[in-house]
């Protein structure tokens, strides 16, 4: 077999198994882990069962692949921010917006993300690169804060990685607990046209924790 035909086999994998990861996010984002179905991801992907079960091995590995790409693409497109030319405050709260509008923007996102919640309680996922991305991402919130320190913004008695924690925690709840929000808030954190955005409503908040008075 020549170099060409290997390169254009191995392309046209790629392709096939890109394919059913995107059919797969639409139907777990839609109809969550067990009510999805692997023969709908086929006819949506133009492949059998069989062939995804080749891949994949099950249904269960499958959304493990679905949810480890969604979340390496978002914490990627965040690490690759361009930050550092902004004064401290704009690029905290220009972070934070990004953080939020990620959700906003892709409500496939916040499905899954609440179907993970659950099924990282049990289980690891095999290409989970959220622990390497993680840490990309506290460093650079860090050093938002630390310019903000050093220009006399912000104090230093906050941790950046508990700010960053504190804000994935706000802004993904905001989709994963609309409910909860909406029952004891009064309102839906999603609405447009509340008086005051419930994304403007964080950033201020954590810039207000950060602000040295």
């Amino acid at each position: 077999m020549t170099k060409k035909v290997q390169q254009t086999k191995s392309s046209s994998k790629v392709e096939t198994m890109q394919r059913i990861l995107d059919a797969a996010r639409a139907e777990f984002a839609d109809k969550g882990l067990d009510k999805a179905h692997i023969q709908s991801i086929a006819e949506a992907a133009g492949v059998t069962k069989q062939l995804i079960y080749h891949y994949y091995l099950s249904k269960d590995n499958l959304f493990a692949c679905v949810l480890d790409e969604s979340s390496y693409h978002a914490m990627t497109e965040l690490a690759q921010l361009d930050l550092e030319h902004l004064p401290p405050r704009e690029a905290m709260r220009s972070m934070l917006y990004q953080m939020f509008d990620q959700f906003k923007q892709d409500p496939a996102l916040a499905s899954l993300a609440t179907e993970g919640i659950r099924y990282h309680d049990n289980h690891d996922t095999p290409r989970n690169r959220v622990l390497d991305m993680g840490p990309l991402l506290t460093v650079k919130m860090t050093d938002i804060i630390q310019r903000g320190v050093d220009e006399g913004l912000f104090h230093d008695r906050m941790p950046p990685n508990y700010v960053f924690a504190t804000a994935a925690l706000m802004i993904s709840g905001t989709f994963t607990s609309r409910y909860l929000i909406s029952a004891v808030g009064g309102f839906d954190p999603t609405d447009n046209e509340a008086p005051l955005s419930w994304k403007t409503y964080i950033a201020d908040l954590i810039l207000n924790a950060l602000e040295k008075h």
